[in-house]
């Protein structure tokens, strides 16, 4: 079967501008943080995401040109997980930020391990799902999916982080559905799943307060994230008040840069904001799906489909959880939101999409 040899220039398009719209309304939702929480310039948050969008960009033609076949080979995609894992475990050696230990400082730069092993871990289930595929769903194979997946999840969680550990969840779960895993080998680990993630909310006060305030059965304070991110969306109209006009930006909303900046954008650019974001994310998502089904081995589909998939849930978390259906959760939207790392490693995502789109079945 013929076999193409050209990047995928629909994707790499939508990349490019979907980061050029992010660092735009990024831009205008951080300012007056920038200036008045953290005495900074004006411009210090689009200033560190510009630069990092620029290494995002080098780095995401370099990994292009990689072979994939190095990149999977089940020594180096382990190793990198192992690794991501001593960066998850670095950030319990140093002091607390805002009560977490979502973030590991490297001298002046700050790193987020938990995005970087999200990575790490679509690597190597792609690998692994391949192989147990091969050989019937042998216990081998499924057993180090299982525990990988769960040590993976575990430190996320513990950090603690409910947000990346259900993302990293649902992505690997999505992957393992759409390999053709027996339903019957699916039922334990989704029942388990289901019974962890009822024990963390009912375990931890802060999350059980913020599902009471979503179903109406909880304190008002603790919806209040959620009732400012409805103002935003719903003042913003057809066209928004303008663009760095934005009212609820200024302490009413938190983080409109990171955490809501979907509700922050519609807000200035109204809906015809919104929709070029939904779009662009659209755009992605498609081409990613294309190539993940147009691919000739079995390794290379699963690691388009799990690439892709987790893109477009993190962007679909972000928006419903501004749309108030869902309860506050900070998952940043791919590209857009603030977060160096996040924003790194999705270009590197996308990288390692445009590579695998330069061997496609015509």
């Amino acid at each position: 079967m013929p076999i193409t040899q050209h990047f995928d220039r629909l994707l790499f398009g939508a990349t490019i501008v979907l980061t050029a719209v992010g660092l735009a309304v990024m831009g205008s939702a951080s300012w007056v943080l920038a200036t008045e929480r953290y005495g900074r310039s004006a411009s210090y948050f689009v200033t560190w995401q510009s630069a990092t969008a620029a290494v995002g960009l080098l780095l995401m033609l370099v990994v292009m040109h990689l072979k994939t076949e190095v990149v999977l080979r089940p020594k180096v995609t382990g190793t990198f997980l192992a690794l991501s894992w001593l960066l998850l475990l670095g950030a319990y050696l140093q002091p607390p930020i805002n009560a977490t230990h979502r973030w590991l400082s490297l001298g002046s730069i700050s790193v987020q391990p938990s995005v970087v092993a999200r990575l790490a871990l679509i690597l190597l289930t792609a690998v692994l799902l391949a192989k147990a595929r091969e050989n019937e769903w042998d216990w081998k194979s499924l057993g180090l999916l299982v525990a990988t997946s769960s040590v993976t999840a575990v430190l996320v969680l513990a950090e603690p982080d409910l947000g990346s550990a259900v993302l990293i969840v649902a992505t690997i779960g999505a992957m393992t559905f759409v390999a053709g895993m027996p339903l019957r080998l699916l039922t334990v680990p989704c029942f388990s799943v289901m019974l962890a993630a009822v024990f963390a909310v009912l375990t931890s006060p802060y999350r059980l307060a913020r599902v009471k305030a979503f179903i109406g059965a909880g304190a008002s304070a603790a919806g209040y994230q959620s009732r400012q991110s409805m103002i935003a969306i719903g003042s913003g109209g057809l066209l928004g008040r303008g663009y760095g006009t934005g009212i609820q930006k200024l302490f009413f909303l938190p983080e409109p840069h990171t955490d809501f900046v979907f509700a922050s954008t519609a807000e200035e650019l109204g809906l015809a904001g919104i929709i070029v974001l939904v779009a662009l994310a659209g755009v992605i998502t498609w081409r990613g799906l294309q190539i993940s089904w147009r691919q000739p081995a079995s390794a290379r589909a699963l690691l388009a489909f799990g690439l892709t998939i987790t893109f477009a849930m993190q962007a679909l978390l972000h928006m419903i959880v501004c749309l108030r259906l869902l309860p506050p959760k900070g998952i940043p939207f791919p590209l857009v939101s603030y977060g160096k790392t996040d924003l790194l490693v999705t270009m590197i995502s996308m990288g390692l999409l445009l590579n695998l789109s330069r061997e496609l079945r015509s």
